[in-house]
């Protein structure tokens, strides 16, 4: 399963989004893990979820952010929810790419059982058919 909120800059996603990665804890069997660039939630999370800093490895497109993710899956079964913090600016703004990788990313989620959940910055109208499939409101 993906979702994915999108929105501008102060339409409530970080708040939505801090707080589904931490209710998340609570609902999860597995392990929760929060790409991000940065560690500017560093302290709005809960100590238990696994924070990954994608700048740490040059992930720096979809390409190698598939690259990335398949290989926490690959180390850690155990993972049963992938949190990714504003997607555009890990990978990229490439809206045709971004349709590329959530295909990829549906295969890893029922392959593995992991849900998916990510941030975009961005307004609701750039959202292409694909990213639209995703999308749920924000709390």
């Amino acid at each position: 399963m993906i979702k994915i909120l999108t929105g501008e800059k102060g339409s409530g996603k970080t708040k939505s989004f801090i707080d589904m990665v931490n209710q998340s804890v609570t609902e999860e069997k597995g392990n929760v893990v929060c790409v991000m660039k940065g560690d500017r939630h560093l302290f709005d999370l809960k100590s238990s979820i696994r924070m990954t800093d994608t700048t740490d490895f040059f992930v720096e497109d979809f390409h190698a952010l598939h690259g990335f993710i398949s290989g926490m899956i690959s180390r850690d079964y155990d993972i049963t929810h992938i949190f990714i913090d504003s997607i555009t600016k890990i990978a990229g703004e490439d809206f045709s790419q971004f349709d590329g990788f959530l295909c990829k990313l549906e295969s890893l989620a029922k392959k593995y059982d992991v849900k998916f959940t990510i941030t975009v910055s961005a307004p609701i109208s750039k959202a292409t058919d694909e990213i639209k499939k995703y999308l749920v409101p924000l709390n």
